[in-house]
């Protein structure tokens, strides 16, 4: 009842606010949207190096791929997962270290296709997917096998590079959102012992 009565008094109050001197209304706006706008600037993200971001995260990369044996895989056979994951995929391998996903590599039915995505990950956020239309080999140039490269901040794509001579089908303008939806539902997906 108390909360009541103190909630119709502030609607009151509001309300009776909004009538009277139109011009006294109209500074009164001004003044309340000048008292928002700093606070609004304020919460604007700073902008980000690109180049130095994608330093960062081809370094943590090549951190994680120098380690990648020394982790925890967990191989996650597709038979059981939605059709278009288990259509287009024969496997899903995770790679842990210290019990967080660091990589995800996805791989196709062998007869179908030679297509690979990987997913790199810091503290649960896709930083990285790379597409390589022929697989990434072990041996050889990496940089060579990659057809395609999303950088990820805060969970938005900054940085694209397209190499492969594809066009991109979509509605979308990029497969960078797919990739990042995609990325989240393999986190989704771990198998949970």
């Amino acid at each position: 009842m108390k909360n009541s009565l103190l909630f119709s008094g502030l609607l009151f109050f509001l309300l009776s606010c909004g009538s009277g001197n139109k011009n006294a209304g109209d500074e009164q706006k001004g003044s309340a949207q000048a008292a928002v706008k700093p606070e609004t600037e304020a919460v604007k993200a700073p902008k980000i190096n690109a180049d130095s971001l994608v330093k960062v995260i081809e370094a943590e990369n090549a951190r994680i791929e120098s380690n990648l044996k020394s982790f925890k895989k967990i191989i996650l056979k597709t038979t059981d997962l939605r059709a278009q994951i288990k259509q287009k995929w024969s496997e899903i391998n995770y790679f842990t270290e210290n019990g967080q996903i660091v990589k995800v590599v996805t791989l196709p039915y062998p007869k179908i296709s030679k297509r690979t995505e990987e997913f790199t990950y810091r503290n649960g956020k896709l930083i990285l997917a790379l597409i390589a239309d022929n697989g990434i080999r072990e041996s050889g140039d990496q940089e060579k096998q990659i057809n395609k490269e999303y950088y990820y901040f805060n969970d938005s794509c900054f940085k694209e590079d397209n190499r492969s001579k594809e066009k991109e089908t979509t509605i979308r303008s990029s497969d960078s959102e797919r990739l990042l939806q995609e990325g989240a539902e393999y986190l989704d997906l771990f198998p949970k012992k």
